[in-house]
């Protein structure tokens, strides 16, 4: 029985607010950090950007005689007076670290919008920063850059505009462009970005204005008196009034147009300068992403130093950096190979970028994945990797006898010869497939049973593999499709489905039907009209082991992680009326529906 869209929405909420390949069939080296030497201060410095305000940073600084390589991380998430994340564990080691709050975030003044003043526009408060440490008397002028998520994407941002005493960056968890990949992937709104407004104090002005402040608020009577002389000024209504410029820009701008290619990084490779070190997750929102700007800087880097140290490392973990790199992610045990030091790898990235300690990082393989199923490591020199086959697996009506779902179909390597009925379900936005599992940005996330919205999907499912087969990298679904609405949604989901039943969420994708030929100017399709509609489908590394099977989902919805179509085709399908739809997948000899996924020889 499915949920109701209000009840899955209050949950939100709820959580919201509270070449031949180098093979390294071991464990890659996270060699033993350097011990700590050194004894640090901390202090808070005013760090001058260019229109004349100061943002707030924490510095911690080495004792002993300077000066120092310098590490930057700039984040919206409160500097913490002196104890942030691993700030210490780098400063004990003998780097300047300065940890600063971007502009409008807790200590530093100013409007926050997120990263508008970061890039290449008329403020650049990255360049500044930068600019700013790699003059100071305790700096040798070797800057570099870390952070995941919010604090990766805006070293993204930053690298565009070339600060020249900028060495190396290290950019975990995050986006190559804001809109393809987080905002409105296959152009549907992701949720998460709404979560965070909520869960970060801006998603409305009052409460942006009265955000908590090192044990009480910097937000006073003063405060409401600026919100209602802008609600005033802008002939606003009250709810109108409330919500964030920030929030209401990103949803109202659901086509990908000039106000978001201004955070579009991906856009300006040809302008990144310096040694780059990308790192994501399986269960991570950004495999695709970081892959993209590991290939794109390879490509089209501005400097033969970039093209050839970027490098690239992609675990089975969540999103979260040092939080999550650990054996257990959801449901299951990836095994001790899977912990990681993060700490212990950045240290090495910049003891060979600023110090030059030629430490081996160089001669590792530029890139190395984790194949979860045989949960091993393994060192590759290109990505994807060059020597996977291209497989094909048909959609197809006979039944698989794997699981009671709105059809059973079965995944085939043979194509459809003879006719067979197309599957058809009725797609309700009022009572959407819920997520479960995989990167959804609240729990469960993970690897979860996904046989719960299994059961309430189109479901396609392999034959049981006679040996291991191993796929890793992006694949693809090309579906032919129709709706008897002029717009609406289709949700692929791969699955490991073990010899028990469990069904492991491995990756999940949407597109919009609209957006099926472009992202800047969507089409409507014609009610009952055949399409086929591609779905690309973000890469995975995954090994279904002998006994295990593949299985393919397909579905119109998955909330709370997308917000569901209304059926209707508008700028913003999510104002429509709320309307049902039957939408029908085909597959025959002349709408031949497949899946296309990397498999990895075994020899």
């Amino acid at each position: 029985m499915k949920v109701s869209l209000w009840r899955l929405l209050l949950v939100f909420l709820l959580w919201g607010l509270m070449v031949p390949a180098t093979r390294v069939n071991a464990a890659p080296s996270w060699p033993e950090e350097r011990p700590a030497q050194n004894q640090f201060t901390c202090k808070e410095v005013q760090v001058p950007m260019r229109d004349g305000l100061k943002l707030a940073a924490d510095l911690y600084l080495p004792e002993g005689a300077g000066p120092f390589p310098v590490i930057i991380e700039r984040t919206p998430y409160n500097k913490n007076n002196c104890n942030f994340r691993q700030a210490p564990y780098f400063a004990a080691r003998g780097f300047a670290v300065l940890i600063q709050d971007v502009r409008g975030r807790f200590r530093s003044p100013g409007d926050f919008y997120q990263y508008r003043d970061e890039g290449w526009g008329r403020r650049q408060d990255g360049y500044d920063t930068i600019e700013w440490a790699g003059t100071q008397p305790w700096s040798t002028g070797k800057v570099g850059t870390m952070g995941l998520s919010y604090t990766c994407f805006n070293q993204n941002m930053t690298a565009v505009t070339q600060p020249p005493h900028l060495k190396a960056m290290f950019c975990a968890d995050s986006a190559s462009n804001w809109y393809i990949d987080h905002r409105y992937p296959g152009g549907a709104l992701h949720m998460a970005g709404m979560d965070w407004f909520f869960t970060q104090g801006e998603a409305a002005k009052p409460i942006q204005e009265n955000m908590p402040d090192q044990g009480g608020y910097k937000g006073n009577g003063d405060s409401w008196m600026n919100w209602h002389r802008r609600r005033i000024e802008r002939s606003q209504g009250f709810w109108e009034s409330w919500q964030s410029d920030n929030m209401a820009d990103h949803f109202s701008q659901t086509t990908y147009n000039a106000y978001w290619k201004q955070f579009a990084p991906d856009e300006h490779v040809d302008k990144f300068q310096v040694p780059a070190y990308y790192m994501s997750g399986w269960y991570d929102r950004y495999p695709h992403s970081v892959t993209k700007m590991y290939n794109l800087i390879k490509q089209k880097g501005g400097t033969q130093l970039a093209r050839d140290s970027v490098r690239l490392v992609i675990g089975p973990w969540l999103h979260g950096g040092e939080l999550v790199m650990n054996r257990k992610i959801g449901d299951l045990d990836f095994g001790p190979e899977a912990e990681m030091g993060y700490a212990a790898l950045r240290l090495r990235w910049f003891d060979y970028q600023l110090r030059g300690i030629d430490n081996g990082i160089m001669k590792d393989p530029p890139v190395k994945i984790f194949v979860m199923g045989t949960n091993q490591w393994r060192g590759e020199n290109e990505w994807p990797i060059k020597r996977a086959v291209q497989t094909k697996f048909y959609l197809r009506a006979e039944r698989s006898g794997s699981i009671e779902s709105v059809n059973d179909g079965s995944l085939s390597k043979q194509a459809p010869t003879t006719a067979e009925k197309a599957d058809t379900y009725r797609y309700d936005p009022k009572n959407p497939t819920p997520t479960i599992g995989g990167d959804l940005f609240v729990e469960p996330m993970g690897a979860r049973d996904h046989r719960p919205s299994d059961a309430l999907s189109l479901t396609f499912t392999t034959p049981i593999f006679t040996e291991d087969t191993e796929i890793s990298g992006p694949s693809s679904a090309d579906l032919f499709i129709s709706s008897t609405g002029d717009d609406t949604d289709f949700v692929v989901t791969l699955i490991d489905v073990h010899p028990n039943g469990y069904a492991q969420i491995l990756r999940e994708s949407i597109q919009r039907a609209s957006r099926r030929e472009s992202l800047e100017a969507p089409t409507p399709i014609v009610p009952k009209r055949v399409y086929k509609l591609t779905v690309a489908i973000h890469p995975i590394s995954n090994s279904f082991l002998k006994g295990h099977r593949l299985r393919l989902t397909v579905a119109s919805s998955s909330f709370p992680k997308y917000m569901p179509s209304h059926n209707q085709f508008m700028q913003n399908n999510e104002d429509a009326p709320w309307n049902e739809a039957l939408n029908t997948v085909y597959h025959d000899p002349q709408r031949p529906s497949v899946l296309t996924v990397p498999v990895i020889p075994s020899k």
